[in-house]
């Protein structure tokens, strides 16, 4: 399946990571490498700049440097040394890329797949972000995440972008079945969706151990389209 080429904003959850997780982001210890700093993005301008220069921009959103998520995203900056990364502490850059907490955001140009030498199967979170329920989806977003931690990539992608309809139309879903679950394999380009009207922690379980056991449910609903209709 062809992947469609546009601009991506993806929030990468590292907030709240165990130390365990967090020690993945480390250097190498098998020999010296020159350290890499993030680009320091002051204004509006500059972050588009950059991300515009770049195929794959990792952005550091923070309100607060003095917070562990910080020493995870120079972590980061320092293991992937072929990403382009830039920090931004500017409110009128959050503003701009609504950003309204400590958020470390990847901009890519594929609207699919991320650093697939990585966690091979990515769970997207399409949401609009402005619903009153988005703040508690989240939470329980975040809660199920920990519990696939080394074997899920967790992502939350906001609707309302108008870069988000590739991602939409790439997983065949309608507008009217938004917010729903995305989950892709890279490997294989295996995928499953499912639309839901309350996220939870356990769904969110359910639907992941379903696809790592292979169990689809868009093929049942696939079945059930092909189906002919008898009247009786």
């Amino acid at each position: 399946m062809a992947r469609d080429r546009c601009w991506l904003l993806l929030i990468l959850f590292t907030c709240g990571l165990t130390p365990e997780v967090a020690a993945e982001t480390e250097i190498s210890s098998d020999g010296p490498v020159a350290a890499q700093e993030p680009t320091w993005l002051t204004d509006v301008p500059a972050a588009m700049e950059f991300i515009a220069a770049a195929e794959v921009a990792i952005i550091g959103f923070f309100q607060d440097l003095e917070i562990p998520t910080v020493s995870v995203f120079h972590g980061m900056v320092q293991k992937f040394q072929n990403v382009s990364f830039g920090i931004s502490t500017d409110s009128e850059v959050l503003s701009h890329y609504n950003i309204t907490g400590n958020s470390i955001v990847l901009f890519r140009l594929t609207a699919i797949g991320l650093f697939n030498s990585m966690i091979q199967i990515h769970l997207l979170l399409i949401m609009n972000k402005s619903l009153p329920e988005y703040e508690e989806s989240m939470h329980r977003f975040r809660k199920a995440a920990k519990l696939f931690q080394g074997k899920i990539l967790f992502i939350m992608v906001d609707s309302v972008m108008k870069e988000s309809g590739k991602v939409i139309s790439f997983f065949k879903l309608k507008e009217s079945q938004l917010p729903a679950l995305a989950i892709y394999r890279t490997v294989d380009d295996e995928w499953d969706t499912l639309p839901f009207t309350v996220v939870s922690a356990e769904n969110v379980q359910k639907f992941c151990d379903g696809f790592l056991k292979g169990k689809l449910l868009r093929e049942n609903h696939e079945s059930e389209e092909k189906t002919p209709k008898v009247e009786l």
